[in-house]
């Protein structure tokens, strides 16, 4: 049966195809995302138009897995949490501030920041806004309020003005969300309770990306696609992942290269190789690198909608 973009639907097989050679593919291409749903639901009704609306926590745990896999590969192994406790400990409050500036300034709305405080400083401050500028410059580059309360006397400033602007701006409260005013153990059980189940795709074949996107998200992974072997190296470094999915020939870095360095860090489940070369390895060779399943092209859907409801089934309970 023909479909779409020159592919055809092989019923004996269970694959969809390309006359040059088949591809595995799946249902529901057009289907949105929980995440694309989610980041549409959660825009408040007040944001203007064209404002960026981002999660806090979201930020934070990226942030915090590069940090995991730098000093992991500093170390020459997977440090593990420990890593994730270190960074909470020394870039969290700074990291909290600057997403707060961002947010009474106006450039980004961050979900878990009071609503109410959002484009304060352009709003409550008309007669004084060049020294509410001053003041959320100097709290940018890590100024206190004791310090500025300092800079005001030694510069002649409108006490009053300067109280009033420290005290609505309320840089120790930052009022967040429970959940993020955390130590850095809780902060490590919080990644993990808010952890969205994602696979990560690497294959230079665009149809291909598309087509594995599509099936591992009809079977609830939040999916992440790469063209290469470099911009695989970059995305695995900023967020986690349950399942790999690696094509062996790919530009500038070889998928056996990406499974090793994957089992180097710590992860030892879930790496798939797949493409046409498979059977020009040995298996053992492969498997020492790091993969656990090897599927040649071209292979049956349902085998990778297995490994996929594999990796569901072993996420553990929120």
């Amino acid at each position: 049966m023909e479909t779409a973009e020159g592919f055809f639907y092989d019923y004996d097989y269970g694959m969809v195809g390309k006359p040059e050679g088949r591809v595995m593919g799946t249902q529901d291409k057009n289907r949105i995302s929980v995440r694309q749903f989610a980041g549409a639901a959660g825009r408040g009704r007040n944001i203007p138009a064209g404002v960026q609306v981002e999660s806090v926590f979201d930020a934070a745990s990226g942030e915090a897995y590069r940090h995991k896999w730098i000093e992991s590969e500093r170390a020459g192994y997977d440090i593990g949490d420990k890593a994730i406790e270190d960074w909470h400990r020394r870039y969290w409050h700074r990291f909290i501030r600057e997403r707060w500036i961002q947010h009474i300034r106006g450039q980004v709305f961050w979900r878990e920041l009071d609503n109410s405080d959002f484009g304060i400083l352009h709003r409550e401050f008309d007669d004084c806004r060049e020294l509410a500028d001053t003041i959320v410059a100097m709290l940018e580059k890590g100024g206190e309020n004791l310090e500025i309360v300092q800079w005001a006397t030694d510069t002649g400033q409108d006490m009053e003005a300067v109280l009033h602007i420290l005290s609505r701006l309320d840089l120790n409260g930052h009022r967040l969300a429970s959940a993020l005013d955390s130590t850095g153990p809780e902060f490590v059980q919080n990644l993990r309770a808010r952890h969205r189940p994602r696979a990560l795709v690497v294959d230079d074949d665009p149809d291909m990306r598309a087509l594995l996107k599509a099936l591992l998200e009809y079977e609830q992974l939040e999916t992440v696609t790469a063209a290469t072997g470099e911009e695989a190296m970059e995305i695995v470094q900023s967020r986690r992942f349950d399942l790999f999915v690696l094509d062996l020939r790919l530009p500038k870095r070889h998928g056996a290269e990406i499974a090793y360095y994957l089992r180097r860090h710590g992860v030892h489940r879930f790496i798939v190789a797949i493409g046409a070369s498979v059977d020009e390895w040995h298996e053992g060779d492969l498997y020492d690198c790091g993969f656990t399943h090897l599927l040649k092209k071209p292979f049956r859907l349902e085998r990778m909608a297995l490994i996929a409801r594999d990796v569901m089934a072993s996420m553990p309970d929120k």
